[in-house]
């Protein structure tokens, strides 16, 4: 497999795409896009801050996740222009948002984060990050979700050396 430009970490909330995204940010040299700080930056808010909200309310309104996604794929566009890979980190879970990807990047691939609802369960209810994702955001997504047949699945619920294993077989 040659150089991937675009990364396109998918799967719900909790599944560990920023995780992953991290890893490859950290050890591949791409630069890392993440949905929940441009999300906040739109927002006037700091990334710190808590914003919850339900499913496709407040900042997680469909005027505001429109811009966000066509936001990700501008900066995405412009990384690569400049001869760096990008690795854009969001749940993708829309079919506007996945073929939004389809049609501004010609080399690109998903991969889609997996691990067992407990362990997402529980990953939310610790969380202390820049999303804001709770269990029930989770519980809406999963309802919605459609899987991504050219998705690329890795199970987060696996030691960091073993997916950074995984990744280095994908990633060259």
């Amino acid at each position: 497999m040659s150089y991937i430009k675009a990364i396109i970490m998918t799967g719900l909330s909790g599944s560990g795409k920023s995780f992953v995204a991290k890893l490859i940010s950290e050890n591949f040299n791409y630069e890392w896009i993440r949905s929940d700080v441009i999300r906040k930056k739109i927002m006037g808010i700091s990334p710190e801050a808590e914003a919850k909200a339900d499913f496709g309310k407040g900042i997680y309104a469909r005027e505001i996740t429109f811009l966000v996604y066509n936001i990700m794929i501008v900066l995405g566009k412009e990384c690569i222009k400049k001869g760096k890979g990008v690795v854009l980190d969001a749940t993708f879970i829309e079919d506007w948002q996945r073929n939004l990807v389809r049609n501004n990047f010609s080399e690109y691939i998903f991969i889609h984060t997996v691990a067992p609802e407990e362990v997402i369960k529980l990953r939310l209810e610790n969380r202390r990050d820049v999303s804001d994702a709770t269990y029930s955001v989770y519980l809406k997504q999963k309802e919605r979700w459609k899987d991504i047949p050219e998705a690329i699945r890795i199970d987060t619920n696996k030691p960091a050396e073993i997916i950074l294993q995984e990744l280095k077989s994908l990633i060259k």
